[in-house]
């Protein structure tokens, strides 16, 4: 279960991946995206994100985080495999108010399931992950 609010945060962190939004208007500095990338990029929001790789099966994006950064409380609307590239501390606030601090090392994974969060980085250092978010079928 904690696990699985790790990953929450994860996304969160991320993403602010997936509000649903549209991510041609995402605001994140660096972005760069487009219609196709649907739900996996966040809406504005503190977090960098970056598409790094889309085809037809998957869309990845990189999101890096400021030390002390915070991201909005969003939607993450697509299950995600989140990859941590440098060590993270990090606060997963839930929409019930809850919070989880949750620690990975480089090179951990975690699998982010559809969850409403909000995200803080707490270490003294950037953060960085690679979320990997399936599209689905109906050609997202």
């Amino acid at each position: 279960m904690k696990r699985a609010l790790t990953a929450l945060w994860i996304s969160a962190a991320c993403l602010i991946l997936g509000s649903g939004s549209d991510p041609g208007s995402a605001q994140h500095s660096g972005a760069h995206t487009t219609p196709s990338h649907g739900d996996a990029i966040p809406p504005a929001g503190p977090a960098n994100a970056v598409v790094e790789f889309e085809n037809e099966s998957i869309v990845v994006v990189r999101i890096r985080m400021a030390p002390g950064e915070k991201t909005p409380m969003h939607d993450i609307t697509s299950a995600r495999l989140v990859v941590w590239l440098t060590d993270t501390h990090l606060r997963d606030t839930h929409a019930d108010g809850s919070t989880d601090d949750i620690r990975r090392r480089a090179g951990d994974i975690d699998w982010i399931p559809v969850q409403r969060h909000a995200g803080e980085n707490l270490a003294h250092e950037p953060l960085e992950f690679l979320a990997v978010v399936p599209k689905t079928s109906a050609g997202r």
